[in-house]
């Protein structure tokens, strides 16, 4: 097909690529006949100035029609990002991620450094390593933590590690610090922290091995907001009561009760988080 323009969310035209779709279907474990499929069916209806909420939901749908499962993992980026506005339920996501690897977490803590005291959005640990973590959710999918985090982050953390911190009766010390984003990293920040070498980071897709959607999978956790039965107001009633992911709402089903929710309609998200986190 001859070149189409395609406008991005942040207002940034460029040319539409069939490629980039068909890996993000991929990725999401849909079939290559599937994917295919639904690239032909989107460049059948391409034109200049579409944008990319557009051709996401027109291959949500086709997806969804054929390949349910798959659907919902190809919308778990956007499903993080309506985790927002403010941090804290991606900040309580990311600690249910490491408790479903097996590490003990807690949020929002208040830390004595050796000058000053921190506030840490994330500590976690288990037998052998306890590590902090700060938590840098964006809104937009176009801004990036940069080298200016990075610093900041470093700062705090070497003022932690020389602490000791009460672990079940214990007294340890910070093995590590961890630097997570829902978004992306800028080359700079990148290169700095790999410099530095003493705090890891975790974005969307970085590293390569071990990122955040590659997390997501490992555990089979997924965000509430990743349930297309659910209404925005549903979502947000949910998040307002500590509810982020689907297995908590499977245990807490009551909570759907509580919000409004009708009998008939609680079954079909159960089952539908059945179908999600199975």
């Amino acid at each position: 097909m001859s070149e189409v323009i395609i406008v991005k969310k942040s207002g940034e035209k460029e040319p539409f690529d069939s490629s980039k779709l068909k890996e993000s279907l991929l990725k999401a474990h849909a079939t290559a006949l599937v994917a295919n499929d639904i690239v032909r069916k989107i460049e059948g209806e391409m034109y200049d100035g579409m944008t990319t909420d557009e051709i996401y939901k027109k291959a949500f749908e086709i997806l969804e029609d054929n390949e349910k499962k798959s659907a919902i993992k190809y919308s778990i980026r956007r499903s993080i990002f309506e985790l927002g506005p403010s941090g804290f339920p991606f900040e309580k996501f990311i600690a249910e991620l490491f408790e479903a690897k097996g590490y003990s977490s807690t949020t929002g803590l208040i830390l004595e450094g050796r000058c000053v005291e921190h506030e840490v959005d994330v500590m976690a640990h288990d037998k052998n390593d306890l590590f902090l973590c700060e938590v840098k959710f964006h809104n937009d999918s176009n801004i990036k933590t940069d080298t200016k985090d990075a610093l900041y982050i470093k700062s705090r953390f070497d003022d932690l590690s020389e602490g000791i911190f009460s672990i079940d009766g214990e007294d340890r010390k910070m093995t590590r610090g961890i630097l997570i984003t829902n978004t992306k990293f800028t080359d700079t920040a990148k290169k700095y922290v790999s410099c530095v070498g003493t705090f890891d980071l975790i974005g969307w897709e970085y590293p390569k091995k071990g990122n955040l959607y590659d997390i997501i999978e490992e555990t089979g956790l997924h965000p509430i907001t990743s349930i297309p039965q659910l209404s925005k107001h549903e979502k947000k009633e949910l998040l307002d009561r500590g509810i982020v992911n689907c297995k908590d709402l499977k245990m807490h089903r009551a909570k759907l009760k509580e919000i409004g929710v009708e009998d008939d309609r609680i079954e079909d998200i159960i089952k539908s988080v059945d179908v999600i986190c199975g």
